[in-house]
C-alpha cells in the first residue's frame, strides 16, 4: 500500500464520521421544527373558526414509542382538568338538575369533556409489559384559545401524533381548559 493511500483512508473516514454526525444533529432540529408547523396548520384545520384561533403556546416536540401516546404524569394532569370541567358544569346546572339541553355552552362543554375522556380511555395502554418500543413519532400539544361556530370563546389544547418523519397527523384529541 502507498504511504498517502493509508492518509487518504483515515482522512476520507473523519470526513465521512462527522458528516453523519452533522447530518443527524440538523436533521433532527428540522424534524422538532417541522412537527411544530404540521401541528400548527393541523391545529387551523381542526377548529371549527380557524380564524379566531390564538395559540397562547407550543410544546416542544416530544417523543412517542410505540402506541403509548400519554404518560401516566399526563393521563393524572388531565384527568385532574376533567375533574375541574365536571365540577364547573355541576355547579353551573345544580349536579345537573337544572341542566338545559337548550344552554349551547354547557352542551358544548359536557361533549368537549367527554370526548376527550374517551379519547383519554381509548389511548391509555391497560398492560405495562416492561417491553421497550422503538420510536414511531412526535407529540406536540397546542395550547390556544378560540371561537366556536356559535362565537362562544373556549380555551382548549389540542395533541398532535405525528409519524417520524413529522409529515402527517397519525392521531389528535382536544382538551377542554378553563
Amino acid at each position: 500500500m502507498k504511504p498517502g493511500t493509508r492518509l487518504a483512508i483515515i482522512l476520507a473516514s473523519i470526513i465521512l464520521f462527522w458528516s453523519v454526525v452533522g447530518y443527524f444533529v440538523f436533521c433532527g432540529d428540522n424534524l422538532k421544527k417541522r412537527a411544530v408547523e404540521v401541528a400548527e396548520l393541523a391545529l387551523k384545520a381542526s377548529v371549527d373558526n380557524p380564524r379566531s384561533v390564538k395559540i397562547i403556546g407550543i410544546s416542544q416536540p416530544d417523543s412517542v414509542f410505540g402506541r403509548e401516546y400519554i404518560t401516566m404524569d399526563e393521563k393524572m394532569s388531565i384527568s385532574m382538568m376533567m375533574m375541574k370541567i365536571n365540577e364547573k358544569v355541576m355547579k353551573l346546572t345544580d349536579g345537573l338538575e337544572n341542566f338545559n339541553p337548550d344552554d349551547k355552552e354547557i352542551s358544548v362543554l359536557m361533549e368537549r369533556q367527554m370526548e376527550a375522556m374517551s379519547v383519554l380511555r381509548a389511548m391509555t395502554p391497560q398492560t405495562n409489559d416492561n417491553v421497550v418500543k422503538s420510536f414511531t413519532g412526535w407529540k406536540v400539544k397546542v395550547e390556544y384559545e378560540g371561537k366556536d361556530s356559535g362565537g362562544k370563546p373556549y380555551h382548549s389544547e389540542y395533541w398532535f401524533i405525528l409519524d417520524k418523519e413529522a409529515q402527517f397527523v397519525i392521531k389528535s384529541f382536544e382538551i377542554p381548559l378553563m
